[in-house]
């Protein structure tokens, strides 16, 4: 059993760090999503479906460790049975720390996409009572920075009154906070609507909870606000609210860096693993006129990148040969945002297309090409 101060999906995971232990995963459908965790205390796991060929995932990463995180997701199975089995090698990165698996949940027929947003992300908009939170804590994509910057952590606030409000496009979104024996009493409401109260008091403290999650959206612009309201539950000896990160869902199918429908020319960093990207990794480039392209069928298609200081590069996007537009991925420090959509176009045919990426800027900042969402 993993450890009970991480906010786990349905509050419980499994873990191993034995060799040769498995767990097996029967289902029906065409796809399935494997939730865990990644972290600088992760190993490699070894993958199959049907007892076929294996595939290695190193689930190391340089932040700490993120909890009930999609590591893969295995699409294009046949309509029917399928048996996905999950084994710890005993191995690990060079670089990592153990060998830890983690087994939190798993999704059966994801017909989905789901962003990562941090407290930092540029579109979250704190009013002026929220104060950073203490490093030193595992707060989701806290443990790596670009000093002098000081590492992602979370937004806290116990005063009355104090909100956040984040625009999105989705169909389901959720709060990513904590709970502990301080924890008080918040407010969530999306698009304006009716407010849920949400009691984020635990005898006991945990990091990386899901504590509140709207689904059944429609797939159009939404916003979550979260008020503080400085009320406690009677057993809380505070009424502090947290906020970590947000969990975005959209509809379709997601495409990582690392999917042959992607041709890379130039020089790229194929395997970034310094932040909390999709899927744990990224792929990334500082050199002008390297390209990425990707091959994709369906009716949309979104590229998922990167906004900060050390990835503030420019990009020219074309959609099947033709210019859209060019992007400055600039921000400045505390301003991060990660896993976020950079570029979307709806309305297409639905038929075969192409979405080019090429890094303009000559300054050496980074291109961030972190994933693709398509609709079909």
């Amino acid at each position: 059993m993993s450890d009970s101060f991480w906010g786990w999906s349905g509050g419980a995971a499994m873990q191993s760090t034995v060799a040769g232990a498995t767990a097996s995963f029967t289902f029906i459908g065409t796809s399935v999503r494997w939730m865990g965790s990644r972290g600088r205390g992760m190993g490699i796991a070894l993958v199959k479906v049907d007892g076929g060929p294996g595939k290695e995932v190193d689930l190391f990463a340089r932040p700490t460790d993120e909890i009930h995180t999609p590591i893969i997701t295995i699409s294009g199975l046949s309509d029917g049975q399928h048996t996905l089995t999950i084994e710890v090698t005993g191995r690990q990165n060079g670089e990592a720390q153990s060998n830890v698996v983690v087994v939190d949940a798993f999704d059966v027929q994801p017909q989905t996409t789901v962003s990562h947003w941090q407290d930092t992300d540029p579109n979250a908009r704190f009013s002026a009572g929220w104060t950073k939170a203490s490093t030193g804590f595992p707060w989701s994509g806290s443990g790596a920075s670009n000093p002098p910057e000081l590492p992602v952590t979370a937004q806290e606030t116990a005063t009355a009154g104090e909100t956040v409000t984040l625009p999105f496009r989705g169909t389901a979104i959720s709060w990513i906070g904590y709970r502990g024996p301080d924890g008080g009493i918040a407010l969530v409401q999306v698009d304006g609507g009716a407010p849920t109260e949400v009691d984020t008091y635990s005898p006991t403290a945990k990091f990386q909870p899901v504590v509140f999650t709207a689904t059944g959206l429609a797939d159009a612009n939404h916003t979550l606000t979260i008020q503080a309201t400085g009320r406690k539950n009677a057993a809380s000896t505070a009424a502090r609210i947290v906020v970590d990160a947000f969990d975005v869902t959209t509809p379709g199918r997601r495409y990582e860096e690392r999917d042959p429908s992607i041709a890379y020319v130039g020089t790229w960093n194929p395997h970034n693993d310094a932040r909390v990207w999709s899927e744990g990794a990224t792929a990334t480039s500082n050199q002008t006129g390297a390209t990425a392209t990707f091959s994709f069928t369906g009716t949309s298609v979104s590229w998922i990148g990167c906004e900060k200081g050390s990835a503030s590069g420019r990009a020219k996007i074309y959609l099947d040969g033709v210019l859209q537009r060019e992007v400055s991925l600039a921000q400045t420090y505390p301003i991060e945002g990660y896993q976020m959509t950079i570029f979307r176009a709806d309305g297409l045919s639905n038929g075969p297309h192409t979405l080019t990426i090429e890094v303009t800027n000559t300054d050496g900042a980074y291109v961030v090409v972190d994933a693709f969402d398509v609709r079909p």
